[in-house]
């Protein structure tokens, strides 16, 4: 029986909540959060849509961070705060570290062998930090990096172009912050390679700029709206768990380890973890 925790559950840890028992993703989905009474809530709340979805999901709140020893996977999703406006990735930092050094290190003590999914922001950086304070093997630690970017950009292509933005292979990769790129040379659609296609179809060449722009800007759009993203985030951890439990070695764009580093590529999700990354034509990461 495959068991998944999440452990915050805020705005992005609920939504991963909800998808992964509306999916029927694993069979035990456990939730953790520092109130316990909210991980209690959305625990009751969750079961019941499952009696009205019929999802064969048990959902269970557990009261210590221990009780996820024993999970195939666990979604990081916690937020030291909840602020008014988007912090910058410095505060994030500040404000994350030392919740995240607890959290790995009494999950290692309570001998954790599972695989993490990071949705915590600064995205890399915890990435990085949860793999070195859990020493797991790197490719069992990955975070969700720029897989949802890369969700966006296809979603804007797919507008300029009327189709279904699954016909599209592409991605924004690096860095998961306004730093990350397009990486459009091996990039298709239907086989064809994507600038190719997009000129043939609208008569005019991509502008790569204004669409780079146009993805790392749709965060902020939504967050100075809603004060949150949630869906989305939500819903890529999800999937990404999906791909690591039914071994679907799926590409994925995640932030993975390397010797002093984690940065988003394209990556094969499987039962593994990250079994193996791809390397792209693209611009020199700085």
């Amino acid at each position: 029986m495959a068991k998944i925790g999440i452990v915050g559950l805020g705005y992005v840890g609920s939504a991963s909540a909800y998808s992964i028992a509306t999916q029927g993703i694993c069979s035990e989905l456990y939730l953790y959060d520092i109130k316990q009474d909210l991980a209690l809530a959305h625990a009751r709340d969750l079961e019941d849509m499952s009696a009205i979805h019929f999802s064969y999901t048990k959902i269970f709140h557990v009261p210590n961070l221990e009780n996820l020893a024993s999970c195939d996977i666990i979604i990081l999703a916690f937020r030291k705060e909840s602020l008014k406006e988007l912090p910058s990735r410095l505060v994030e930092l500040q404000n994350n570290i030392l919740e995240l050094k607890d959290i790995v290190l009494t999950l290692k003590n309570a001998n954790f062998k599972g695989k993490y999914i990071v949705a915590t922001n600064p995205n890399d950086t915890i990435t990085y930090y949860t793999q070195v304070l859990s020493q797991l093997p790197k490719n069992h630690v990955f975070g969700s990096g720029t897989n949802l970017d890369s969700s966006r950009l296809k979603k804007f292509l797919a507008k300029d172009l009327n189709i279904n933005s699954k016909d599209i292979f592409a991605c924004m990769i690096g860095e998961h912050g306004d730093s990350q790129f397009a990486a459009l040379s091996n990039a298709s659609v239907l086989g064809q390679n994507l600038l190719d296609f997009y000129k043939q179809k609208l008569g005019k060449d991509l502008d790569i700029q204004e669409l780079e722009k146009a993805v790392i800007s749709e965060g902020y759009f939504i967050y100075e709206r809603k004060g949150r993203t949630e869906f989305g985030i939500g819903t890529s951890c999800a999937n990404l768990a999906k791909a690591i439990l039914e071994d679907r070695k799926s590409l994925h764009p995640v932030s993975v380890v390397f010797d002093d580093i984690a940065f988003s590529m394209p990556a094969i999700i499987g039962k593994d973890g990250v079994g193996g990354k791809i390397k792209c034509n693209h611009r020199k990461i700085k």
